[in-house]
């Protein structure tokens, strides 16, 4: 077993994140085969998808107590394990309802991996400004989960089929848990407040109902519309191959711009992030919201990919200073909040899509980015001129 100092430790988490982001992302381009296959339509395959995300949401608060109690890195482990059991039950052949429970414990169980991440960055540096390069180096691992998960997505369900992809990432979690087992498991201190406490602290902050509001939105836009981004092109006659292949450029873009926030984070307010970010969005969105083709789309993630990594680290380290006694609480419930919108903007999304078309679709996108884009920067800037004086 390697020698787990604080910062091996921090190089390795990119990993842990990309397996969590591997198994969302890489069922996104598989959704039409998987539906034919079950013999269901798409917003009806769609929703093992939300309900995996539903419950991921829900379980971030129970994985924050359970952190505090196991440490970090037992939480990791654990969660990883119960991930994998899940995955593995979940090829078993089964009919449509049950299929959709299970992924939805798989959801649960998995949602442990990226908060505890986050804790553990927010536990182990004390500097907000410090701690943004950490957390973009993060999306190394959330870059490459959705690119391998994009691309072997869309190539694997015309190929080996969407069973083989379960199977790989519960071997994967199974090796992981194994791996990290000499990691240090930090815990809070004498000062850890008590769970009814930790809830009465984040909850009395305004600023915390704000952000978890803002990262909702975020995420059922920037995740849940992008998750059906392969499928709208499908839907134009390009194979899923295709899809998977194009959308993969969305993590080509998370790994570039991940680097540029690392180097600059400490120099560049955080409010002028949200706003080169929602910018980018709004006009990633907006060309598919005119026209929706191979080329389209590959410009358009290239540009929700930005977004994601200036938006998101920005209100992910915000997340991370709202309490230092009650931390994991508040970054439980704040990636807690950010799949379950993730998982309601999938829901809303395909429907979208299925019955009212891709302008429709991506004309909406577009328009609550504006709106979210002005309320997170005025949000921001009133928030840091507060806590500066």
């Amino acid at each position: 077993m390697p020698n787990w100092t604080i910062e091996r430790t921090l190089g390795f988490l990119p990993y842990a994140v990309f397996i969590a982001t591997f198994q969302r992302s890489v069922v996104a381009p598989m959704l039409l085969g998987m539906g034919q296959d079950f013999d269901v339509n798409l917003a009806t395959i769609t929703l093992s998808m939300s309900a995996y995300l539903l419950a991921y949401g829900l379980a971030q608060p129970v994985w924050g107590i359970i952190s505090d109690r196991l440490g970090r890195t037992a939480t990791l482990r654990l969660s990883l394990v119960l991930a994998g059991v899940l995955d593995l039950v979940s090829v078993i052949p089964m009919d449509i309802g049950p299929f959709i429970a299970f992924r939805a414990l798989a959801g649960a169980m998995m949602a442990g991996v990226f908060p505890t991440a986050v804790i553990f960055i927010g536990d182990t540096i004390s500097e907000p400004r410090k701690r943004q390069p950490a957390i973009a180096h993060l999306q190394i691992g959330v870059a490459m989960g959705l690119t391998f998960g994009t691309v072997l997505g869309g190539i694997g369900i015309a190929t080996i089929g969407w069973q083989a992809f379960f199977i790989g990432t519960s071997v994967v979690c199974f090796v992981m848990a194994v791996y990290v087992k000499g990691m240090p498991n930090p815990k809070p201190g004498i000062h850890r407040l008590p769970v009814l406490r930790s809830f009465q602290v984040v909850l009395s902050n305004g600023w915390s109902w704000l952000l978890f509001g803002l990262v909702f939105f975020e995420a059922a836009i920037l995740l849940g519309v992008f998750a059906l981004v392969p499928a709208a092109l499908e839907t134009t006659g390009s194979s899923a191959i295709i899809a998977g292949l194009v959308t993969g450029g969305y993590g080509l873009s998370v790994l570039v711009t991940s680097q540029v926030v690392r180097k600059r984070a400490q120099h560049v307010h955080p409010h002028r992030f949200l706003f080169y970010g929602g910018s980018a969005s709004i006009i990633g969105f907006a060309i598919l919201a005119v026209s929706v083709n191979a080329w389209t789309v590959f410009i358009s993630v290239c540009f929700q990919g930005i977004a994601w990594v200036l938006m998101h680290t920005t209100l992910q380290t915000w997340a991370t200073s709202l309490s230092d006694k009650a931390r994991a609480m508040a970054v439980s419930l704040f990636a807690g909040s950010m799949f379950l919108g993730n998982g309601a903007g999938a829901y809303v999304a395909s429907h979208l899509l299925e019955f009212s078309g891709t302008v429709t679709l991506f004309g909406f996108a577009t328009l609550t980015m504006v709106a979210l884009t002005v309320v997170s920067v005025a949000a921001q800037r009133h928030y840091s001129h507060r806590t500066a004086t």
